[in-house]
């Protein structure tokens, strides 16, 4: 078995270097702190944890690691986890993570942590070696919109909420229908956009509809970049009259490059969101309303269920999403006034508010 020493001499450290690692001591480079944790991952090094005492913590505490925690669909998310475990006394650790090296550290470093009863990730992609390394910690870990198989997880299926919203327009009449989502090859990994455009690809196909190139935009997640896609799609030869966007975030820089085009939403042409964030139903947005508090709750309440069982099971649970039809989609022009709506249509299926 691999000693603290081992990993010093792999790391090329101290000792006393090592254990301000393990102890989280912020007196430590961030450099050196990555070398010290790839060296306990190679030996398999799990520090020795303190022998018990009669005296135990008064609350248990539990990590909820987050990529841009201030971003709705992740506010939301955090909302429902904090007010499902705050009854039960937990002590909350909240970890925000805005790199790609903050996230490996983290994901290597977390398996360690003496002073956690367990963790909940939300929306950060897993590889096969951090799920392992989480599933053989020494306390439950609970995937929220995120999956891994050896793991607990809450999900949603966005392939189908791509083919809803698509779906949707096709139902409506549109035939030139544009997606604005993220770059399948982003840094983070995130696939919740590409799995969207999936979607929308399947309904396109099925309904027989051609999809050019140039009505595809990727962009990061945030309205100015996809405000900027929306403004080149509309300054086509033959513009799209439906817009996809894979977040509502995105669909907000749409409606923001209609109103600096002088075009007008639903007239000149629809547009549907995804999330059913707080601010959707403020400007009419018509979206796929995925359950973000709820998913909150139900990751939480997982978790409340391994540490009485002292244990979590690898379980993928699906949540359900839906259709909120508002003020941004309308039929085609050459269908205005004809009931596109048949019963068996995803249109038909969603709700109206």
């Amino acid at each position: 078995m691999a000693t603290i020493e081992d990993v010093a001499a792999r790391a090329k450290v101290g000792i006393g270097t090592v254990s301000r690692v393990i102890n989280d001591s912020p007196q430590v480079r961030p450099a050196t702190r990555a070398k010290v944790l790839e060296a306990m991952n190679q030996l398999d090094y799990s520090p020795a944890r303190p022998a018990k005492t009669s005296r135990r913590r008064s609350h248990q505490s539990i990590a909820v690691l987050v990529p841009f925690f201030d971003q709705p669909a992740a506010y939301q998310r955090l909302r429902g986890v904090v007010g499902q475990l705050q009854p039960h006394g937990f002590e909350i650790v909240l970890m925000n993570v805005e790199s790609t090296a903050q996230a490996r550290d983290r994901l290597m470093e977390l398996p360690l942590r003496r002073d956690l009863d367990g963790l909940i990730i939300i929306s950060l992609p897993l590889s096969d070696e951090d799920g392992a390394r989480l599933a053989a910690a020494k306390f439950p870990t609970v995937l929220v919109d995120t999956q891994h198989p050896a793991l607990a997880s809450i999900v949603i299926d966005d392939h189908a909420g791509g083919r809803m919203a698509t779906g949707h327009m096709i139902d409506l009449g549109h035939e030139r229908v544009a997606f604005i989502g993220e770059p399948r090859h982003n840094p983070f990994g995130f696939s919740s956009s590409g799995q969207r455009e999936n979607g929308y690809r399947q309904a396109m196909e099925a309904a027989g509809l051609d999809i050019p190139q140039h009505y595809l935009k990727f962009g990061p997640h945030h309205s100015p970049s996809a405000r900027s896609l929306a403004i080149e799609l509309l300054a086509l030869p033959e513009p799209p009259t439906a817009i996809v966007a894979a977040s509502d975030v995105q669909a907000l820089g749409v409606l923001d490059a209609a109103s600096a085009t002088g075009r007008s939403v639903p007239n000149d042409f629809s547009l549907i969101g995804y999330d059913d964030i707080e601010f959707a139903s403020y400007v009419g947005l018509t979206t796929i309303r995925q359950p973000l508090f709820l998913s909150g709750v139900r990751g939480a309440e997982v978790m409340v269920g391994a540490l009485a069982a002292e244990g979590s099971r690898p379980i993928t649970e699906h949540l359900s999403i839906e259709l909120i039809a508002r003020s941004t989609t309308a039929p085609a022009a050459s269908n205005r006034g004809v009931n596109t709506e048949g019963a068996d249509s995803p249109t038909a299926r969603g709700r109206t508010e």
